[in-house]
């Protein structure tokens, strides 16, 4: 059966003309219809029914119908975003039945993707709608609006496969051994022993896909699940340390703000609910 042509719903562009980007907050609600979140400034916290995610410029989050969010950003934040709306019953690859948030590892070379379709997107836009976080349906009759669905629906069904660059399946299994460590010390010799490849070839595959090292990819990792521990626990931050391998509770505050550039205590003063 052929899949369903994307049909866009609406589309507004978020934070621009606002002193206090926090305007945007609102409560956890759903809406009948898919919605793509493209950050293209600033970051925020993106919250679903479980979880909680920070967001920065590259990253873009694919919302199902009926999945409860809502955007939670700082007025420090200087977060904006584009907001693409579709009609409910759109068909893609694979339906995903939650929230999907792209890697972070893909950030820097998305973002150039955002900039260049939010450039196609703000030809077509009336003016006021840069001003306004207000909704803008596209009809049949609106130039570039083919040009607009087709960038979208490539990067929809990228998403929901999980094919974007950051998921090839050699990063998923990396990944997946690393987590399976639960935020303890993994070593490089360790992952190509598990991934069944050597050290020079894995670091030559994981460049290809993040433009990181092995070392920077497991690194990240370790950090996401370190956050996790921060923000959904009360446990110390002294006991995270220790629990994720950490004997020195300063090179702990060390290694965690060279990847997140904020100390352990502010992440998780900032992600209280």
């Amino acid at each position: 059966m052929e899949k369903s042509k994307l049909r866009t719903l609406a589309v507004h562009l978020c934070g621009y003309g606002f002193e206090d980007p926090a305007q945007l907050r609102g409560k956890l609600h759903f809406h009948p219809f898919w919605q793509l979140n493209l950050v293209c400034g600033g970051w925020t916290y993106f919250e679903s029914s479980s979880k909680r995610f920070r967001l920065e410029a590259g990253d873009a989050v694919l919302t199902p119908p009926g999945a409860k969010h809502r955007l939670l950003p700082e007025k420090e934040s200087g977060f904006c975003d584009y907001s693409f709306k579709f009609f409910p019953g759109e068909e893609f690859d694979e339906v995903p039945e939650n929230i999907i948030v792209s890697e972070p590892e893909v950030r820097q070379r998305q973002l150039v993707w955002i900039n260049s379709l939010g450039d196609i997107f703000k030809s077509i836009a009336p003016p006021e709608l840069i001003l306004k976080p207000i909704e803008f349906p596209l009809d049949a009759s609106t130039p570039g609006l083919e040009l607009l669905e087709g960038l979208l629906s490539g990067f929809c069904r990228r998403l929901c496969a999980g094919k974007n660059s950051g998921n090839s399946w050699i990063l998923r299994k990396l990944k997946l051994f690393v987590q399976s460590r639960k935020g303890n010390p993994v070593t490089v010799k360790e992952c190509a022993s598990h991934l069944n490849c050597s050290e020079g070839h894995l670091l030559k595959l994981i460049r290809s896909e993040t433009g990181r090292s092995t070392k920077e990819v497991i690194d990240l990792e370790r950090i996401k699940i370190i956050r996790q521990m921060l923000i959904f626990s009360n446990a110390p931050i002294s006991r995270i340390a220790e629990n994720t391998g950490f004997n020195d509770i300063i090179y702990f505050e060390r290694f965690f703000r060279k990847y997140t550039n904020e100390t352990p205590s502010s992440c998780r003063k900032r992600s209280v609910f």
